[in-house]
């Protein structure tokens, strides 16, 4: 059922503490201030802070990846390293399936909060233990279950935000606070730019763990989901959770958020995730071995300024046309990146920064799309779906990665990949997965437009 969102009328759908007096805002107050109360910031702060670990953690691997699986298997050459790498993020992202699914269910059941402060522990813990990994073997464990934390922090705080902040301002406040997973890209680029040694950027990975006791000492659970479970209990036959999320009312939600951002997704891994490599390539043995950190760096602040946009253009364009406008963008800007770029140089710089800012923007809008589309009680649990699905087409995605590098090398013997024979065999193998932002495209044109709609019940 649906309810209109009051945040005057009815402070418990907007929040999950009913404000106190001194807390109501002023009442001329206006604009999309209106209606936040001090604790709103404060969960602010600690949804901002999980995913800002949430993206250090997850794109840690990433810019540590040429050093450690080439000091771990004890090889430079791209034809050992590249299958091997594909075989650790295939693992980390089905981890991060897992957890987003798993983590989704947990929230649903046992309570956002709770969801977050075990999924930020076990990310934290694990990120850390992979820094004493002796093989690539112990790596893709410790890195498959980080995924399940990872997976399981992303469903966690954007449903309780999206729960908790007032109607209003709902979708800047999602778009803002995704840029707290891009920011954590960023950081892991800097901590790559400072630590030469992989195994202590995965130690500074479990810091994380810190932020368990601000979540549950600041923190309660968010009303709505209070009032759900209650609805719930006093219910004569109450339908059992898988049965109530595969509803057919909810079929058509679970299609399209799942292809969306399963387009996302292996465009995202199969690309952006592979620059540190392409660009390792590029080099060959010339540069200051910061390039890497400093590419990550720029993707991560460009993405940080798409996210802020999100909830900006969300409201004016509608949820359905940004994510085609940014799904449209990532293409092109993936065309113009590994397309355009047959040695390294300078340009790299700001043409990774156009792909982060689509990669941001399509990020976020999503975010703020699929906690909209489904009710209270399977909120967490069918936005955990439509994430996590497509990570198992991702995983198999990248799993291919290496492979399809291979065949590559193999065809530019007597092929000309669009036209220029000196093309890094990963630039190329990463715009055909880029060609996966149809999918996204194609999903959001038979999506329903929630801009401007209540929360559903």
């Amino acid at each position: 059922m649906n309810h209109t969102e009051n945040p005057q009328n009815n402070p418990q759908a907007s929040s999950s503490e009913a404000p106190a007096p001194e807390s109501l805002p002023p009442k001329n107050q206006s604009g999309w201030l209106e209606g936040i109360s001090r604790y709103h910031w404060l969960v602010f702060l600690g949804c901002w802070l999980g995913g800002i670990f949430d993206g250090m953690d997850s794109t840690l691997m990433s810019v540590a990846m040429p050093t450690a699986i080439g000091e771990l298997t004890g090889s430079t050459d791209k034809s050992v390293i590249g299958p091997i790498a594909s075989y650790v993020t295939s693992i980390f992202l089905l981890g991060w399936m897992a957890g987003g699914i798993l983590f989704g269910v947990i929230g649903d059941k046992l309570g956002r909060v709770r969801s977050m402060v075990f999924s930020i522990l076990l990310y934290a813990l694990f990120t850390g233990l992979a820094g004493f990994a002796q093989n690539w073997e112990q790596l893709a464990v410790c890195r498959f279950l980080t995924g399940l934390g990872i997976g399981g922090e992303l469903v966690s705080i954007s449903t309780f935000l999206t729960e908790v902040w007032p109607a209003r301002s709902r979708a800047i406040a999602i778009g803002v606070l995704i840029t707290s997973y891009q920011a954590g890209v960023f950081i892991a680029g800097s901590i790559n730019t400072l630590f030469q040694d992989w195994r202590t950027t995965f130690w500074i990975g479990a810091l994380p763990a810190l932020l368990v006791i601000f979540l549950r000492t600041a923190l309660k659970e968010s009303d709505r989901w209070l009032e759900a479970k209650e609805r719930s209990l006093d219910a004569e036959k109450p339908a059992s959770h898988w049965q109530a999320l595969f509803q057919p009312a909810h079929v058509q939600g679970l299609l399209v958020g799942g292809l969306a951002f399963g387009g996302l997704l292996v465009g995202y891994w199969a690309s952006l995730a592979w620059i540190p490599l392409w660009v390792q390539d590029l080099l060959q043995t010339s540069g200051t071995g910061t390039e890497r950190g400093i590419v990550t760096m720029y993707q991560g602040v460009a993405a940080v300024v798409g996210c802020s946009m999100a909830g900006l253009f969300c409201d004016w364009l509608g949820r359905r046309s940004t994510i085609i406008l940014s799904s449209l963008g990532c293409l092109l800007a993936s065309g113009l990146l590994f397309l355009t770029n047959s040695s390294f140089s300078t340009a790299i710089y700001w043409q990774t920064a156009i792909l982060g800012y689509f990669i941001g923007l399509i990020q976020a809008a999503m975010y703020i799309y699929l906690p909209e589309l489904f009710p209270t009680l399977i909120r967490a649990s069918a936005t955990g779906f439509c994430l996590n699905i497509g990570r198992l087409t991702t995983a198999i995605a990248v799993f291919y990665v290496g492979d399809l590098i291979q065949l590559i090398s193999k065809q530019q013997l007597g092929i000309h990949w669009f036209g220029n024979s000196a093309l890094s065999d990963y630039g190329v193998a990463a715009f055909l997965f880029a060609l996966a932002y149809l999918a996204s495209v194609g999903a959001a044109l038979f999506g329903a437009e929630t801009k401007g709609k209540p929360l559903l019940e």
